[in-house]
């Protein structure tokens, strides 16, 4: 087994919700990483389509990317082809960052299928969905060949992130209307409901010219974006999450001029600073937080953790840690079964996972050792280093490289290989004087043990603040959040 490196706990709460934050500024899908980017040749295969929209990404106010939009009509619909190449700083590690989503809408920009491929430096990852009736196909895969399928029943006809500005092309705008439409996201496999609505006339000045525009404003997940058209119904400037800008360009300009100095941490984007530090963090057993606004999602009736009125206390778990059951759980408590079943992306009965935990647990089954076995071996097996991907237990199991997401669901994928109910938790974890976007994992053991395998804790310390519960459709709330939350240490021992 590899040995564990020294690692800065600067762990985010899942790398995919990163792409959704920035995929939700620019409305876009999401980004593919490869170590290259668009072309000049590319450039001339996306240019002369019905319509073709260029605009620099800036962070902070540097330049970090650019986007390209290609909608034409095709058999009776419009197809949206979205590239987006982007340089991110992840703890002191450079990331390009490079996607191609296409999507299918129909007259109404309603999506009627897509196609989003992701692939990094150590994986493939490809999803695509089409609309049957009221609900979307969804399939998944990570190699050619393979992949998994699932239905969602669709509340209404969702819109898609990929060319939404460009709706507003065929719309005669006026200040005070509001559209509202629900928003499907693909990776997350979630609807949301959006709002947009035009609130002024104003003039704007981009490169030394002047334009007559109409504000709209945009409320998803309890986030403000904002973005302005031209008369034309074209963007120009797009305004959201963590000081990402959009700005229109053109395509010479937006394949130029990149600034690759001085960049922004992104892990350190996000961070929360307290100004309070606290000695040995990693062995504290009780914490009180204040919030200055407590997320609502926010889990608070546990016995690791409450809250009353914005004040979280967090207690370390004690023993015992015995369980009353033999692995594998067979107990009739169906709350529990979500949590033994094998996922799109936690396998958990995949025969390289299921011969992996066993070869890690052997015959025990004594839950609480096989858990403490099984994360000692991912912290010991997984190298310590930030991706940009969509983490997947077989390829992490293959390829043994990750952050603190990646540790969190291969473990979760292995504790229920052996039949112990497991589910992720995403919040913050202290270091260094700030609170950084981390992920864990919790096993039953006849109540819900906290588990680090980044950190090869079990209970995790005191630090672990649980923002959401396992699942996307809850980690998708915390969005909104990034960037906004504050808090203040009233008591840590």
């Amino acid at each position: 087994m590899k040995k564990s490196l020294p690692y800065k706990i600067v762990g985010i709460a899942i790398v995919v919700l990163w792409i959704i934050v920035i995929a939700e500024l620019a409305r876009r899908t999401h980004f593919a990483s490869k170590e290259m980017e668009l072309t000049r040749a590319e450039e001339g295969m996306i240019a002369g389509g019905d319509s073709e929209q260029w605009m620099d990404i800036l962070l902070k106010g540097r330049k970090a990317g650019y986007a390209v939009t290609k909608v034409v009509r095709l058999n009776g619909q419009r197809e949206v082809t979205e590239r987006i190449f982007l340089i991110v700083n992840l703890m002191g590690s450079t990331r390009k960052i490079l996607s191609t989503t296409k999507a299918q809408v129909d007259e109404g920009f309603h999506v009627t299928g897509f196609t989003f491929s992701l692939s990094t430096e150590l994986i493939d990852f490809k999803v695509s969905g089409r609309v049957e009736g009221e609900e979307l196909l969804i399939t998944w895969a990570q190699e050619e060949g393979s992949g998994e399928v699932k239905r969602i029943r669709l509340p209404a006809k969702p819109m898609i992130n990929a060319g939404l500005t460009h709706y507003f092309r065929s719309r005669h705008l006026k200040v005070g209307q509001t559209f509202s439409f629900p928003l499907f996201d693909p990776v997350s496999m979630t609807t949301n409901p959006a709002i947009i609505k035009v609130v002024d006339r104003e003039e704007i000045t981009l490169n030394g010219r002047a334009y007559n525009a109409f504000r709209l404003e945009m409320s998803f997940l309890g986030k403000p974006l904002i973005f302005w058209l031209d008369e034309q119904g074209n963007s120009l400037k797009e305004e959201g999450f963590m000081g990402f800008t959009l700005v229109r360009t053109t395509p010479s300009k937006a394949l130029a001029g990149l600034d690759r100095s001085a960049r922004v941490d992104f892990y350190d984007l996000s961070a929360i600073p307290v100004d309070r530090e606290l000695k040995n963090p990693r062995d504290a057993s009780r914490l009180i937080v204040r919030f200055d606004q407590l997320p609502s999602f926010m889990p608070i009736d546990g016995p690791r953790q409450g809250a009353q009125g914005g004040v979280v206390t967090v207690i370390r778990e004690r023993p015992p840690f015995e369980a009353s059951y033999e692995i594998p759980y067979r107990g009739k408590d169906g709350g529990l079964i979500p949590y033994v079943r094998s996922e799109a992306l936690i396998q958990s009965a995949d025969k390289e996972i299921l011969s992996a935990a066993k070869g890690i647990v052997g015959d025990n089954t004594e839950p609480y050792q096989a858990a403490k076995m099984l994360m000692e071996w991912v912290y010991a097996s997984i190298e310590k280093t930030p991706l940009v991907s969509v983490p997947d237990a077989v390829q992490i199991l293959r390829h043994r490289k990750g952050d603190c997401n990646e540790h969190a669901t291969l473990l979760t994928a292995l504790l229920r290989a052996v039949g112990i109910p497991a589910r992720m938790a995403v919040g913050l974890v202290y270091k260094d004087g700030k609170f950084y976007y981390h992920a864990w994992n919790e096993a039953y053991l006849d109540r819900w043990i906290s588990m680090d395998a980044t950190l090869n804790q079990m209970p995790a310390d005191a630090t672990h603040i649980k923002l959401v519960d396992d699942g996307m459709e809850n980690q998708i709330q915390l969005v909104g959040m990034i960037g906004n939350l504050s808090l203040t240490i009233l008591e840590y021992r």
